[in-house]
């Protein structure tokens, strides 16, 4: 009879070792890749208020998972708490990444994370996972370029672009040297042209390429300092 109390504490022992066993194998990490914070646009029907979005995702190594090209990485807590995360494990980070929520920054490194669940979306597979703890490489050189490897994936392969066209009505604008209007002239573009944001000057002012999906991270060398007054958002 008093074996019973015994028994059944030892039930639970093993079945919590169990569980714990478990819970220690259901986690993947991969290591050698980049981890990227962008921040998207997302505008009132208006398009007159822009209130950006933080968003992870995660490059693989291309040793590490042969079918992965990237992973959205979801984690949890507000963007304060994102942000706090980001300052104390990003190197490098542009002064406009904080200060006018735009562009992104990336850091090598492993993460480590539940499962990559890989879906079907767009007719092409896409992956996701979320994220339980990041170890930053700081040794590693920071791959800032490394936009060029193939997205695969759903949706945009750069997120973190903010495009905008010519306001109805103009035909042409030029783009300028420097953020003042009495500027040299660097180039014009015309209303067939879409120009991507690369950073906030202030205010009146944003540094822009133009638009081209054949070019390395979409942007082509035309590029000079620009007028939001001008100017008219895409996304």
């Amino acid at each position: 009879m008093n074996s019973r109390p015994g028994l059944m504490s030892l039930f639970i022992l093993i079945v919590s070792l169990l569980s714990f066993s478990y819970q220690a194998q259901a986690v993947t990490a991969l290591k050698g890749g980049t981890l990227q914070a962008y921040w998207k646009a997302e505008w009132n029907d208006e398009a007159t208020i822009n209130t950006p979005q933080l968003g992870f995702r995660y490059f693989p190594n291309e040793s590490a998972l042969e079918k992965v090209k990237v992973i959205d990485i979801f984690m949890d807590g507000s963007d304060e708490n994102k942000i706090i995360f980001i300052k104390s494990n990003f190197n490098n980070m542009p002064a406009n990444f904080l200060q006018y929520k735009e562009w992104y920054v990336n850091q090598p490194g492993t993460i480590k994370v539940p499962a990559v669940v890989n879906y079907m979306e767009c007719n092409t597979d896409n992956y996701k996972a979320d994220l339980q703890s990041f170890q930053p490489d700081n040794a590693a050189q920071n791959a800032d370029d490394m936009m060029t490897q193939d997205f695969g994936g759903c949706g945009s392969d750069t997120p973190y672009l903010v495009l905008y066209q010519l306001k109805e009505g103009e035909k042409t604008l030029s783009l300028k040297s420097e953020a003042s209007e009495t500027a040299s002239d660097l180039a014009s573009v015309n209303s067939n042209e879409t120009l991507a944001k690369i950073r906030t000057v202030d205010k009146a002012w944003i540094y822009v390429a133009v638009y081209d999906e054949a070019e390395k991270g979409h942007l082509s060398n035309k590029r000079g300092f620009v007028k939001l007054s001008t100017l008219t958002p895409l996304n």
